[in-house]
């Protein structure tokens, strides 16, 4: 590694453990507030879709994105977009708390949750962008994966301390769970602090010359010209379709009485199991995708979502749950990698920022479509089961696509100069 990586990958670490901190307690917001809040399907639906939707905003804040050094990008986000999410703790105070279980109470608190959650993550649009658009720069395209896959083992492993100790607490203190989003809060502005650090391999591009990103035409534009980018986005078009349909149901499912009825160790700590996947297997899945390509990894990974649809369907017991979580901790240890080096392995140098938005852009897209699929599947048929189907289909569509990209480098410049 030369200095620039060096350095890059100390600060990396330290940021991504409080980032684990707060990813984990951030992904289990669906069972919280199935749980803890015992909202209904529909607004099930709109907490688990509002951060995919939110993703949309990119198309507003392209200007913002493009014309901000990330360093300020990621302290500005934070501040206004990480912070607020503490506002949950506002239920620990006496006289509200009180309030929230009066009949005005359990109406409006799960709107005011839904804001803040949205708010949460209107705020990942700029902190994505802006976080790997400096690996894309400061990091090689020979050592990017593994040294992504090092650091984020790092997180993982915090995260899954986080989320095992959360469920540990929330079951012997229910109501002690606006607490989880005050540390989420705080470790997810601590982690962008930290990761604004970084310096950078070369001085920001000038507003003038900075990749516009601020409009859907400009988003396709840079799918147009750039087909093999075109290919992978769409594979991850339809695997977040059954994802996101997937976890809309799947609080339904695992929380509710008359289906797994899950205690708050197991839904929380079977979390910790994702973690500790990631843990012991990022660091190879981020080796593979430096030999393979993002293509072919996501489309074993979305393999490997099939088999877990299956084993969450037939799972009728916390044991049974539990085997279930650990083929999804291993399938999604390789896609949270592709997620994040997939797209700026596609990019220059100079564009790795202007990918990531199209990708991030098109979180809208699919949660869009998948969420309603799977709250409305869910309600209709009364049976989460319908829902896990679909997802396997969508995956199954999916994991061919990818492999279409065949073996090798994401982007390949002769065909690259070709489309255009």
């Amino acid at each position: 590694m030369d200095q620039i990586e060096q350095k890059t990958y100390r600060i990396h670490v330290r940021a991504i453990l409080f980032e684990g901190v707060f990813g984990g307690l951030m992904w289990s917001t669906g069972e919280i507030a199935r749980k803890a809040l015992d909202v209904d399907t529909l607004m099930l639906t709109l907490i688990v879709m509002a951060p995919a939707v939110a993703q949309g905003s990119v198309l507003f804040f392209g200007g913002w994105i493009s014309r901000t050094g990330p360093r300020r990008l990621l302290r500005r986000a934070a501040t206004l977009g990480r912070l607020p999410i503490a506002l949950v703790g506002l239920l620990l105070v006496p006289s509200i708390a009180e309030w929230s279980k009066t009949d005005q109470g359990l109406r409006l608190v799960p709107w005011f949750f839904l804001l803040l959650v949205t708010i949460q993550a209107l705020a990942m649009v700029p902190i994505t962008s802006a976080w790997n658009g400096v690996l894309r720069g400061n990091y090689t395209d020979k050592r990017r994966g593994s040294l992504f896959g090092n650091a984020q083992r790092w997180g993982s492993l915090l995260s899954g301390i986080t989320t095992l100790g959360a469920g540990v607490w929330l079951h012997y203190s229910s109501d002690a769970f606006p607490w989880i989003y005050i540390i989420a809060a705080v470790a997810g502005w601590f982690a962008c602090l930290i990761f604004a650090r970084v310096p950078l391999r070369s001085r920001e591009k000038s507003a003038v010359d900075a990749p516009r990103i601020d409009s859907a035409t400009a988003l396709w534009q840079i799918l147009k010209r750039d087909r093999r980018f075109f290919t992978y986005e769409l594979g991850f078009v339809l695997y977040g379709t059954g994802f996101m349909a997937l976890i809309t149901a799947k609080p339904i499912w695992t929380v509710d009485a008359e289906f797994l009825a899950l205690s708050w160790p197991v839904l929380l700590g079977t979390k910790g199991i994702v973690s500790l996947a990631a843990v012991l297997l990022t660091p190879y899945f981020g080796r593979t995708i430096d030999r393979i390509g993002p293509g072919w990894l996501s489309g074993g990974a979305f393999c490997g979502l099939m088999v877990y649809a299956v084993l969450l369907a037939a799972a009728d017991s916390a044991t049974s749950f539990v085997v279930a979580e650990i083929v999804f901790g291993i399938s999604m240890s390789a896609v949270i990698l592709a997620w994040n080096v997939g797209p700026i392995s596609f990019a220059t140098v100079d564009q790795g920022r202007a990918y990531m938005a199209v990708h991030v852009a098109l979180v809208c897209v699919r949660g869009l479509i998948g969420h309603p699929i799977g709250g409305f599947l869910a309600e209709s048929t009364g049976d989460p089961r319908y829902v896990f189907g679909f997802s396997m289909l969508m995956w199954m569509i999916a994991a061919g696509v990818m492999f279409s990209l065949g073996k090798g480098p994401a982007r390949r410049t002769e065909e690259l100069d070709s489309d255009r």
